[in-house]
C-alpha cells in the first residue's frame, strides 16, 4: 500500500470517529451554576423555558417532597439540581425525573437564606453556624469543611477563578438591622485569601456581591456600597448611598447586579437604584445615579436590552434601565422577594422575554410573564400555586434546558417544564462536552500529555479571556467575544504527544500539536463567537537548536480534512528569557499544531562566500567544489567542520536579533 492511500485511510479514520463520538458531545443546555446564574448577578439565560401551563395533560412535570423546607435558589449543574433544606441537608437530584441522586449532611439548623455555588466540580455550600462545605458533586463526598465565623453566613456564594466570595451577619430576624459583618474570600481547597469587615460596623443579610473583572461590589445594612480588589480585599473605592441619593437608604438586602458599566440594587426603603460602576477601575461615578421608588425590596434587578426587571412588596416592575421610569407593574398574589429570572432564547429581534418569579405568601405561586420591545403592559402566561405545597416561596427560580426549578417552605422542590422542551433533549443530549477529563473529547487518552481546563461566563458584548498558567502548556490565553449569552463555557487544551487523533501530521517543524474546545459542539460558531485571538508561547531553546526562522513560527489549524496556516504576529512586548510569545486568529476551535520552518539564509551566504574566495572557474561544478575543497580541508585542518558549524550558528544568531531591532 503506497503513501498516499494510507494518508487517506488515515483522513477516513478520523472522519468515523468523529461520526462515532459526535452524539456524545451534542449541544447541551447552559447550567445555572449559582445565584442569578453567573458573577454579575444577570439572572438572564439562553435556554429555553416553558411557556404554558407546565402541568397540562401531558405534563412531564415534577414535584418532589424532601424533609424540610427550603430558602434558597436551586442550582444546576449538567443533569443535577442542588438545594439546601432547614435541616442542614445538601441534595442533588435528577433534572428531568425528581429522583434524589445523592444527600449530605452540613451543619447549624433552620432555613438556609444563602445560597449555594458550583464551581471546579464541587458544591459549596454556606450554614447559619458560619460554616463553609464543599461536596463533589457528582457522589456528595464531602471535600472539606472550615469554620470562616460565630456568625450566619447569609449572603449567596460567588464563584470565580476558582475562589469564594461571601458574607455574614448577627442579626436576630429579617426586620433587624444587622451587626459586624465581615466579607471573606476563600479558594477552593478552604483556605482563607482575605477578610474585609464592614466600614459601617452592619452585616451582610442577603447581600450578596457582583464579579466584574478584578473588582467584588457588594452593599451592606448601613447603606455602604465597596467596591475591593477582589484578589486582595483591598479598598478601591466606598460610598454612603444614602449621602449620594439624598434619602435614607437604609438595610441594602439585595444582591449587586452589574450591566454595562452600572450597578442595579434594591433597599428597604423602598427603592430601585442604578449608579455608574467603572469596570477598568473599580470606581463608583456618582454623576450617573437614579432612583425609582417601587415598594420595600430585597430583589435583585435582572435587566435585558434596556429594560430592567424586579420585585417588591406588590409584584413585579418593568422600568427603563437607563433613568429608572416605570414601563408597567405587575401585581402579584403577594411580596415578590425573589429575584426574577429570564429566558431570552425566543427574542427573535423584538426582545421577547419570558420573566420567572415567585411570591413569598402564604398562598404563594411561581409565575410567568411575557415581555417584548415597546411593550407597556405585561402578559401573564401561567401561574402555580398549591397551598399545601407552595406556600412562602421566598426564593426564585433557576432556569436551564426547559425546565424552571424552585423550592418552598412547605418542604416541596419542584422542576416544571412543557412537553414539547423536555422532548427535544431527553434522547438527543448529554453532558459530555467536546472537553473533559482525557480522552473524553475522542482524543486517544495516550496521546494527551496534559489537560489544562479554564470556566468563564459568557455574556453578549463582554469579550471572555481564557488565561492559561500551567508552566507546560503553550497557549497563554483564548479570548473571543460572544454574540450569545451561553452560561458558563469550559476551554479546554490538551497538549499532545504527536498528531491529533482528528488530524493528518502538519507539515514543516512542528514545534507542538494540541486540541483547543470551547464549549461543546455547536457553540464556538461564528453565529455565537467572533474575534477569536489565539496566544501562545515557544522556547527560545528550540528555536536556537532547529535553526528556526523566527518570522515563520505559525499556528495551523486543522479544519476541512486539511492543515490551514493562520494569521501569526509576534508579541515582542512579552518577549522573556527562555520564549517568544506569538498571537494568532482563528475563525473555530479544532485540533492545532505551532510550526516554523529552518533559516535558509546562512547556509546559502557561506556557500556564496567560500565560492568567491575559491575563485570558481566559468566551467566549475560550485557542489563539486565546495564538496572537494571540504574534503581536502578536514584533511590538513581537522578542526574546520567545528569552525564551519560556528560560523553558520552566529549568522543565524544575527540574523535573528536584526529582525527583533
Amino acid at each position: 500500500m503506497d503513501k498516499r492511500n494510507k494518508g487517506r485511510i488515515k483522513i477516513l479514520s478520523s472522519i468515523v470517529l468523529l461520526i462515532l463520538i459526535l452524539p456524545s458531545m451534542a449541544c447541551a443546555a447552559s447550567n445555572w451554576y449559582q445565584f442569578q446564574m453567573d458573577e454579575v448577578n444577570s439572572g438572564v439565560t439562553g435556554d429555553e423555558s416553558p411557556l404554558s401551563d407546565p402541568w397540562d395533560d401531558n405534563s412531564m412535570s415534577w414535584e418532589k417532597q424532601l424533609p424540610s423546607g427550603i430558602d434558597c435558589t436551586p442550582i444546576v449543574v449538567d443533569e443535577l439540581v442542588y438545594v439546601a433544606t432547614a435541616d442542614n441537608t445538601v441534595f442533588a437530584i435528577d433534572k428531568k425525573t425528581g429522583d434524589i441522586e445523592w444527600e449530605s449532611s452540613s451543619s447549624g439548623s433552620g432555613f438556609l437564606i444563602s445560597n449555594l455555588a458550583y464551581g471546579n466540580d464541587m458544591i459549596f455550600v454556606p450554614t447559619k453556624d458560619g460554616y463553609i462545605y464543599a461536596f463533589d458533586a457528582d457522589n456528595g463526598n464531602e471535600e472539606w469543611n472550615v469554620k470562616v465565623s460565630d456568625k450566619q453566613l447569609n449572603t449567596p456564594v460567588k464563584y470565580d477563578s476558582r475562589k469564594i466570595y461571601f458574607g455574614d451577619c448577627s442579626v436576630g430576624g429579617p426586620g433587624e438591622t444587622s451587626s459586624a459583618g465581615t466579607y471573606y474570600c476563600y479558594d477552593d481547597n478552604g483556605n482563607q485569601v482575605w477578610n474585609r469587615p464592614s466600614s459601617s460596623v452592619t452585616g451582610y443579610y442577603w447581600a450578596g456581591a457582583a464579579i466584574k473583572g478584578d473588582y467584588l461590589i457588594y452593599g451592606d445594612d448601613g447603606s455602604t456600597l465597596t467596591s475591593v480588589n477582589k484578589r486582595t480585599g483591598d479598598t478601591i473605592d466606598e460610598i454612603d448611598a444614602s449621602s449620594v441619593y439624598g434619602i435614607e437608604v437604609k438595610e441594602i438586602r439585595s444582591s449587586i447586579m452589574y450591566d454595562d458599566n452600572r450597578i442595579y440594587f434594591t433597599s428597604k426603603s423602598g427603592y430601585c437604584y442604578v449608579l455608574g460602576f467603572d469596570s477598568a477601575t473599580g470606581m463608583f461615578d456618582t454623576s450617573d445615579k437614579h432612583k425609582a421608588n417601587i415598594g420595600v425590596s430585597t430583589s435583585t434587578p435582572a435587566t435585558y436590552k434596556g429594560r430592567l426587571y424586579v420585585g417588591n412588596t406588590n409584584g413585579l416592575s418593568c422600568l427603563k434601565a437607563s433613568d429608572l421610569t416605570t414601563i408597567w407593574e405587575f401585581s402579584a398574589n403577594g411580596p415578590v422577594q425573589s429575584s426574577p429570572a429570564i429566558s431570552d432564547h425566543y427574542d427573535a429581534g423584538n426582545g421577547e422575554v419570558y420573566i420567572y418569579f415567585t411570591t413569598n405568601a402564604d398562598n404563594g405561586k411561581v409565575y410567568c410573564v411575557k415581555d417584548h420591545a415597546d411593550n407597556t403592559v405585561p402578559e401573564k402566561k401561567w401561574s402555580y400555586g398549591d397551598s399545601d405545597k407552595t406556600a412562602w416561596s421566598l426564593a426564585g427560580v433557576s432556569i436551564s434546558d426547559g425546565w424552571v426549578y424552585y423550592g418552598t417552605d412547605s418542604n416541596y422542590l419542584f422542576g416544571l417544564t412543557n412537553q414539547e422542551n423536555a422532548v427535544d433533549t431527553t434522547d438527543g443530549s448529554s453532558s459530555g462536552s467536546s472537553g473533559g477529563s482525557a480522552g473524553s473529547t475522542g482524543e486517544a487518552p495516550e496521546n494527551i500529555v496534559l489537560e489544562d481546563t479554564l470556566q468563564r461566563i459568557v455574556t453578549a458584548g463582554n469579550r471572555v479571556n481564557y488565561e492559561f498558567n500551567n508552566p507546560d502548556n503553550c497557549i497563554t490565553s483564548i479570548s473571543f467575544d460572544p454574540k450569545v449569552n451561553g452560561g458558563y463555557k469550559s476551554a479546554i487544551v490538551e497538549v499532545l504527544k504527536s498528531t491529533s487523533s482528528y488530524a493528518t501530521p502538519a507539515q514543516g517543524e512542528v514545534y507542538q500539536n494540541m486540541n483547543i474546545w470551547v464549549g461543546k459542539v455547536g457553540f464556538a460558531t461564528p453565529e455565537n463567537i467572533e474575534n477569536v485571538n489565539v496566544e501562545f508561547k515557544v522556547l527560545k531553546s528550540w528555536v536556537n537548536e532547529n535553526n528556526i526562522d523566527r518570522s515563520s513560527i505559525t499556528l495551523n489549524r486543522y479544519h476541512d480534512d486539511k492543515w490551514n496556516s493562520l494569521n501569526t504576529v509576534e508579541i515582542a512586548e512579552k518577549e522573556d528569557q527562555d520564549h517568544f510569545y506569538f498571537s494568532a486568529e482563528t475563525p473555530g476551535f479544532s485540533p492545532f499544531a505551532i510550526t516554523g520552518e529552518k533559516v535558509q539564509v546562512a547556509e546559502t551566504a557561506i556557500e556564496n562566500e567560500i565560492s568567491e574566495e575559491e575563485g570558481l572557474g566559468e566551467g566549475d561544478s560550485a557542489d563539486n567544489t565546495a564538496t572537494t575543497e571540504q574534503s581536502d580541508s578536514s584533511k590538513d585542518s581537522p578542526g574546520f567542520e567545528s569552525i564551519f558549524m560556528a560560523i553558520g550558528l552566529l549568522l543565524s544568531v544575527f540574523c535573528m536579533k536584526k529582525k527583533g531591532q
